[in-house]
């Protein structure tokens, strides 16, 4: 097995991608309940992640589109069977709403950066 990979992602630097990944996704509920995250540390940290997994990324351009927010909702997926499970979503300028996945941003960015 490989050693940990330390990741920086907004000014918040993590010793593993394990700990980012868990960082956000700890997070889910309270965002959830709260409602879009439209500013402030997290919102700052969120649109670090997601823009960086634009820039690495080729299916996930930005286009020219803000990012004006993030939200938490539940999103249906199918592995063998359905299931809803919490996803975090981006709100961008042309009011599309996109879902994403965190443990995928956060291991495009550290590849990305290993290269």
């Amino acid at each position: 097995m490989g050693c940990s990979q330390a990741v920086t992602i907004g000014k918040r630097e993590f010793s593993s991608q394990k700990m980012a990944v868990g960082y956000f996704m700890d997070q889910r509920e309270a965002i959830k309940l709260s409602g879009p995250v439209t500013q402030g540390d997290f919102f700052e940290e969120l649109k670090d992640l997601y823009t960086r997994y634009c820039e690495c990324s080729s299916s996930w351009e930005l286009n020219g589109r803000r990012i004006e927010g993030f939200v938490v909702e539940y999103e249906l997926r199918e592995n063998g069977r359905y299931a809803q499970h919490l996803c975090y979503k981006v709100l961008f300028s042309n009011k599309e709403l996109r879902p994403f996945s965190v443990k995928k941003a956060v291991q495009a960015i550290v590849k990305a950066s290993a290269e």
